[in-house]
């Protein structure tokens, strides 16, 4: 299983555990996590995790027991069954400041002004990655190639020598290629990273035509929400931006460049009010 904190769902973490332990243990069963959490009811685990009922303070931690879990992780457990269950905004924003304490950071380097380069061409953050993926061995033609879409040789050794002028990767004995730090974010370089977010933006939308079903996701939805609750959605992009970077840190089999481009933008003015 994922560590827990991993988990922005505490129903599809119990589902998760019970099914992994049902695979471990023949003996293994809804009933028999009821017994072994002290909880009367046989049939509230599976009610529980298909949403037809609640935990409240005392099943929580008995389920939290039930599990086996440790102090740290049945916090987050808690908290996180609190920020599922909450009914408003400014409880789900209280539960989730709490729930991002727990989360283990990915070092990250800012960005500086002065790297304005990095952010002038889509393929120089693909390149930071592709590079120290693939065993190349110097030939740009090659990785260039690799990349969709494509960009030449010459590209290639540009943005190559412009990530190991700005110490963004280094190289190694054998040849290959090293990320100096696991991960760089913009900082306040609003300005420089727009035009880099044009390009991913257009190469998201060129992916619906030109990018197989299978190894595409692209989805959205149209909502109404008030500037108190957009506040809220940037802090949940922020704290699912924090979830998909740790995941991607526990990927030690990395075959393959992704890009993830998340918007949130309006589509009408302000609707005045109606009193």
């Amino acid at each position: 299983m994922k560590r827990i904190e991993q988990y922005d769902n505490y129903r599809t973490f119990l589902n998760d555990y019970i099914t992994e332990q049902k695979a471990r243990f023949s003996y293994f069963s809804n009933r028999y996590f009821c017994r072994k959490a002290g909880i009367k009811s046989p049939s509230l685990c599976a009610e529980v995790i298909d949403g037809k009922r609640n935990l409240t303070e005392a099943t929580i931690n008995a389920f939290a027991k039930g599990m086996g879990l440790t102090d740290r992780d049945g916090e987050y457990f808690r908290l996180l069954v609190h920020y599922n269950q909450s009914k408003t905004i400014d409880e789900q924003t209280l539960f989730l400041t709490e729930l991002k304490k727990f989360r283990r950071k990915t070092v990250t380097e800012t960005i500086p002004v002065d790297h304005f380069g990095y952010f002038e061409h889509w393929y120089n953050p693909a390149l930071r990655e592709l590079a120290c993926l693939a065993r190349w061995n110097g030939d740009y033609d090659l990785l260039g190639r690799l990349l969709t879409p494509q960009i030449s040789a010459a590209a290639a050794r540009r943005g190559v020598e412009l990530l190991l002028k700005m110490g963004y990767i280094a190289p190694n004995e054998d040849g290959t290629y090293r990320q100096t730090t696991p991960a760089l974010v913009t900082g306040n370089n609003v300005v420089g990273v727009r035009g880099l977010n044009r390009q991913m933006g257009e190469l998201g939308i060129a992916s619906i035509e030109n990018v197989p079903v299978s190894e595409r996701y692209v989805s959205s939805m149209t909502v109404g929400v008030s500037e108190k609750t957009y506040h809220a959605l940037e802090k949940e992009i922020e704290s699912f931006k924090d979830r998909l970077r740790s995941i991607v840190d526990e990927d030690d089999r990395a075959d393959r460049v992704y890009n993830v481009n998340i918007h949130l933008f309006p589509l009408s003015r302000k609707v005045p009010d109606h009193e």
